[in-house]
């Protein structure tokens, strides 16, 4: 059965997005509405696959958005992702962070903040581990709220993630446009390469 699309982001109902999907944040869902326009929507599934982080501790993953022409899968971020190497360091962070916040040591209102400096979901290393992990026909794009700059894109070249923001989509969404028209493309960012082949 087919999403109603909703024509508009509503502040009032700030967690629903375009497909009328309740996302995780209200950034996120405001983004479904950008990405709708490039053939992204929002996707419920967990991967069909086990990640492991750099020690072997095994994880799941669910990504943000499909590109339902392409099979292209996006991850969305509004800050910059974390350095957190090991899910089981960054899970033992987040216990911390809940024992300060059960103590007052912490306030309950910068959860989220610390969430984004600990939780293994805003590590980079998670985004490295998907991507890399997946099948070569199966590519995954991180896609900030905002351009993050050069040495962002530096960083996550550095540990095998292809990114990108709303602001400089358009190019690699018309590349996904021609390719899910069966044309042989390719497209190129710092380095970043991907390549349809004509059916």
């Amino acid at each position: 059965m087919k999403s109603k699309i909703i024509d508009k982001y509503n502040l009032k109902t700030p967690l629903i997005g375009v497909t009328g999907k309740k996302h995780d944040s209200a950034a996120e869902a405001k983004a479904s509405f950008e990405l709708y326009k490039y053939g992204f929507v929002p996707y419920d599934s967990m991967f069909g696959q086990v990640f492991f982080d750099v020690e072997g501790k095994p994880f799941w993953a669910r990504p943000d958005f499909i590109h339902l022409a392409t099979g292209v899968f996006a991850e969305f971020k509004t800050k910059r992702t974390n350095g957190k190497e090991f899910k089981a360091r960054a899970d033992k962070a987040m216990q911390d962070v809940e024992q300060q916040i059960a103590a007052g040591r912490i306030k309950e209102s910068h959860r989220g903040y610390k969430q984004l400096e600990h939780a293994w979901n805003h590590s980079i290393q998670k985004v490295a581990a998907v991507s890399n992990q997946l099948p070569l026909q199966t590519p995954l794009v991180l896609i900030y709220e905002k351009a993050l700059g050069l040495n962002e894109e530096r960083r996550c070249k550095k540990n095998g993630v292809f990114m990108l923001s709303l602001q400089n989509l358009s190019g690699f969404a018309m590349f996904l446009r021609m390719a899910s028209l069966g044309l042989a493309v390719g497209y190129e960012r710092h380095g970043f390469r991907y390549s349809a082949k004509a059916n």
